[in-house]
């Protein structure tokens, strides 16, 4: 009687073991599935910040060559940094005395989070 009981316990100890095993695989799949998804965000976050940064100075750089090419003179005009801001710059008694970048655009927030996407 004894070795049947000894028996049932190791068949129910192999079975929760298994379980346990399982969901800690579950768990390393979940884990691994988000990390991958936060890296490609933050990828393309870093690409968008990087091309926002080549444009304010590029255009930081050609209100650099207006103004030299002017011996510092008294002016005020402005460089398109991209389809929605320009760079406004004023330049007075030899001074820059505005260097201001300004939204020429509205801002739609995309508030919008993609919860499953299925490719066609």
């Amino acid at each position: 009687m004894e070795h049947a009981k000894k028996e049932h316990r190791s068949i129910i100890n192999i079975g929760t073991s298994l379980m346990v095993v399982i969901l800690i695989g579950l768990a390393f799949a979940v884990i691994a599935a988000l990390t991958i998804s936060s890296s490609h965000n933050n990828y393309n976050l870093s690409k968008k910040l990087a091309d926002h940064t080549d444009e304010y100075y590029g255009a930081s750089n050609e209100a650099y060559e207006k103004i030299a090419e002017s011996n510092w003179a008294d002016q005020e005009f402005q460089v398109d940094i991209n389809d929605n801001q320009v760079l406004s710059v004023q330049v007075s008694g030899g001074e820059i005395t505005k260097w201001q970048v300004e939204n020429t655009g509205s801002w739609d927030a995309d508030s919008t989070q993609p919860v499953l996407t299925i490719l066609d």
